[in-house]
This record gives structure tokens, C-alpha cells and sequence, in this order.
């Protein structure tokens, strides 16, 4: 976004602050402001402490690293403007605030982002939502849905088929069941299902259901009336807000059987019934779920109610794992390597054949986002315009557990070595560095153009890594 842009959007969108917010690189709110007219003193100020130290997604359940701009701001170089965010807190309030969002860089890491927000949930909807130029997100803002079909990225017959089925059964009142592995995109079939459906216009709330509490769990669902319990307010479930819409239960087998018996009545009635209420109420709502196991498993393992499963699995999606379709590592590949020279304002023009075959060979028991971060973490190692080499990808893929599972396509091959990405990428980046510094006999400037890096950015990386 332009300057001028940016004081356009400023003046109309930003004329007065009611809350600050600030995270740490790992989402946990370290500092928080709320001076919303709305609240009481009192509320404002409860709020405000009872958030701190507290991880973003525990206070927002339904947000994520697209919906959330604060926590997009943790891997985005560059201010971002977003107007008309909706939200859900843990109680099941609903916010609509446009915001000013500005990471925290120290050293070329993030490091946490700080948020200024304007309150503007009673005053409608107007405008439209503006980023900045580099990046994308073709789905509506208003529904909280950010992929369609054209964000299914592959060739192979297995996600043809899929991107077939959404296209079948989107516009179905039916509730849809979609399972597959951990990192395979189950969001992004979800999420593609409202956009391509009648319902794209209306709410798309996705709810982690193993990231919360059985009894926050229930009452951000169903909602509750004052009385019910100690403190108990009248509050409006997202199951009742979200009428018209989609809710998508994600982990849904990590949901208590107890609520599982609950929502198979809101999918037989159509109604609703608030914790406390007396008469339920009905609603207009889509139920799309997901899992990371096969359906055998969770019957085996009683995880699920089987009238729930059932009543779910009218309409299943599998979302195939990324060693069963080969064909597709190299676009998916290009697709990241586009997408993070946008976001980190790089501009390397390929990936070495070298280097793709060992993407290609690679057995990827993190699937399409053990993808993603790898392309992510070898961009943060190059410098200029080259294309990513065998050197830039993370250390993991040369270790004996990373080589055995290269090159088998098998489903018992080894997964990888329980070691945190960012940690392998600096052991490799302290080799790379060590190694140059040998060749070069010590001079900086002589191991800066063997590594193809500025000088300065040499010291940098050895100073951050501890080297001398």
C-alpha cells in the first residue's frame, strides 16, 4: 500500500484507538489495553488482566494465522491494514474492529507484533478490507472464510477428485465429514466447501474443539442464559449467531461424547438449546467436521458417538497425504516459493533440479505444511535473486532418520527427528558458516561471497548464532 493509501485508509477507518494489543513470537499476550466505550471501567479492566500471559488462540478460539492479524504479522515483513476483523472471544462475544497491525522485528526475526484497534461492531459494514499490495486473500473478509477452489493447488488424480467434490455436494444442506492426516489442508477443503456454496456470503466460523475446555467448549457453542450457572450471562452460542452459515469442528473427536449427543440433536431438530433455556430456537447452520484419523480408528478407539459419525459421514472428503501424490511436490513447491517472496520481499527465481528432486524423494510425514515451512526456512537462508539450492534446505532432510525417509513412498517410513525446525536450520546455518570460514581462512570478507551473502549480514547471522 502506498503512503497515500495508507493515510486515505487512516482517515477514514482510524480516527480514534480503543484497545492495544501486544504478542510474543509464540502468540502469548504479553501486554493488553482496553479502553472500549462499550464496557464498563470495570470490564475493561478484568478483561485486561485476565488476558495477560494467556496464548491469543485461548481468548479468541476461532481465530488463526489468516483470520488473526496479529498473529499474521509474526510472518509478515511490512504494517498491515485490515478492516471489518470479526472475532469470537471465549465467552462467545463477537468483536468487528478494524485494525492496525506492525510486527516486531529484532535481528531479522520476528518477534512478537503489536495491534491498535478501533471497536466498530454497531456501526454496519462499509468499505472493504485493504492490505498490503503483496498479499492475497481472494476470499471474502466479511465470512471468515479466506480459500476457494482455485487455492487447491495440484495435478494429481487425487486432488482432482476432490476439487470435484466440493464442487458436487457445496451447495447440499447436508453436514460434510473430512478426514486425513495432520498438515494435509482439511481447512482449506472446508473452507473451499462455503466459498463455492449459497452460503458464501454468511458467517464461517472454524472452532479447534481440542484447544478448549468441555465447558467453554459447550458455551461458546450453545450459548447460555443468566441463571444457568454461577456468573452465567445471556449469551448467544456461535451456533445460533452463525444461522446462515458455516461452523467448522475441527479435531471434532477430541469433543466430550457428552457435547457430541448435544450437537446430534442440533443437526436432527435444527434447534438449539442455550445452557438455562427453556425452549430451544431454530437455526439455519452447516456442520462441516474434521479428523485426523481414519473412521476405523475412531470407532475402534470410541471417540465418537457412531449416530454422530454417521450423521456426519453422509458426505465424507479424504484428503489424500502428500507422498501419495508425488506430481503435485513441485507446484506445490513453486506456489510457496512464490507466496514467501512476496511475504519476506525476496526475489529467487527457482529451485535447482538438484534440489527438487530431493523435495521430490522426501517421504514428508508432515505433509503439505511440512511443505510449506521447509520453502519457508530455506528462503530465510538465501540472499538475492539465485535460486534455492541443496545447501538452503533445512538440516533434518540430511540426518539419518531425514535420509530414510527420502525416497520411500512407504507408510511405515520413519518420520523425522523430534528436534523444533528453527533449531535444525541454525545447526545447519552454523555448519554452512563454519565451513566457509575454514575455506577462507578466517577472512570475512572472502567467506561472505563464498556463502553469496553481504558482509554485514555475515556478522549478523554469526552473531546470532554464537559464532565468533
Amino acid at each position: 500500500m502506498s503512503s497515500s493509501d495508507a493515510l486515505k485508509w487512516l482517515n477514514e477507518n482510524f480516527n480514534f484507538v480503543d484497545s492495544v494489543t501486544i504478542i510474543d513470537h509464540s502468540g502469548t499476550i504479553i501486554a493488553k489495553q482496553r479502553f472500549n466505550p462499550r464496557y464498563t471501567d470495570e470490564e475493561n479492566a478484568a478483561d485486561n488482566q485476565w488476558a495477560l500471559g494467556k496464548n491469543l488462540l485461548e481468548v479468541f478460539p476461532g481465530q488463526n494465522f489468516q483470520s488473526s492479524a496479529l498473529l499474521a504479522a509474526l510472518k509478515t515483513d511490512g504494517v498491515i491494514y485490515r478492516q471489518q476483523e470479526i472475532a469470537w472471544n471465549h465467552l462467545g462475544k463477537k468483536s468487528v474492529t478494524n485494525n492496525l497491525t506492525i510486527p516486531i522485528v529484532c535481528r531479522g526475526q520476528f518477534v512478537g507484533s503489536v495491534q491498535l484497534s478501533r471497536d466498530v461492531t454497531n456501526m454496519g459494514r462499509s468499505g472493504r478490507t485493504v492490505q498490503r499490495a503483496h498479499e492475497e486473500s481472494s476470499a471474502p473478509a466479511a465470512t471468515g472464510a479466506r480459500y476457494t477452489l482455485e487455492d487447491i493447488v495440484g495435478q494429481s488424480p487425487e486432488i482432482q477428485e476432490v476439487r470435484r467434490l466440493i464442487q458436487r455436494i457445496a451447495n447440499s444442506s447436508s453436514s460434510v465429514l473430512v478426514y486425513g492426516e495432520t498438515g494435509t489442508g482439511k481447512e482449506l477443503v472446508v473452507s473451499s466447501i462455503h466459498n463455492a456454496s449459497y452460503r458464501k456470503d454468511k458467517t464461517f466460523m472454524p472452532i479447534n474443539c481440542a484447544a478448549l475446555p468441555e465447558s467453554i467448549l459447550e458455551s461458546l457453542l450453545f450459548g447460555t442464559r443468566r441463571g444457568a450457572f454461577t456468573g452465567a450471562e445471556d449469551r448467544v452460542g456461535l451456533i445460533e449467531e452463525c444461522s446462515g452459515g458455516t461452523i467448522y469442528l475441527d479435531e471434532i473427536n477430541s469433543m466430550p461424547l457428552k457435547l457430541q449427543s448435544k450437537l446430534l440433536r442440533v443437526l436432527d431438530t435444527k434447534t438449539v438449546m442455550a445452557l438455562g433455556a427453556s425452549k430451544p430456537k431454530e437455526v439455519d447452520i452447516r456442520i462441516v467436521a474434521s479428523v485426523n484419523r481414519s473412521p476405523e480408528q475412531l470407532m475402534q478407539n470410541k471417540e465418537m458417538l457412531p449416530d454422530l459419525f454417521y450423521r456426519l459421514n453422509a458426505i465424507h472428503i479424504r484428503v489424500p497425504p502428500l507422498r501419495s501424490r508425488p506430481e503435485d511436490i513441485e507446484l506445490l513447491a513453486q506456489h510457496f516459493l512464490d507466496s514467501y517472496n512476496r511475504q519476506l520481499g525476496k526475489q529467487n527465481n527457482g529451485i535447482s533440479p538438484e534440489a527438487m528432486e530431493l523435495l521430490k524423494t522426501y517421504h514428508w510425514p508432515g505433509n503439505v505444511r511440512e511443505l510449506e515451512h521447509t520453502i519457508e526456512a530455506a528462503l530465510n537462508l538465501t540472499d538475492g535473486s539465485r535460486e534455492l539450492r541443496v545447501e538452503d534446505i533445512p538440516a533434518y532432510f540430511f540426518s539419518p532418520a531425514g535420509a530414510s525417509a527420502a525416497g520411500s513412498g512407504g507408510a511405515n517410513a520413519r518420520s523425522v527427528p523430534n528436534v523444533p525446525l528453527r533449531d535444525a536450520v541454525a545447526d545447519y546455518e552454523r555448519g554452512l558458516i563454519r565451513q566457509a570460514l575454514q575455506e577462507a581462512k578466517g577472512n570475512i570478507d572472502r567467506a561472505a561471497a563464498l556463502l553469496q551473502i553481504p558482509r554485514t549480514t555475515l556478522y549478523s547471522r554469526m552473531s546470532k548464532l554464537g559464532l565468533r
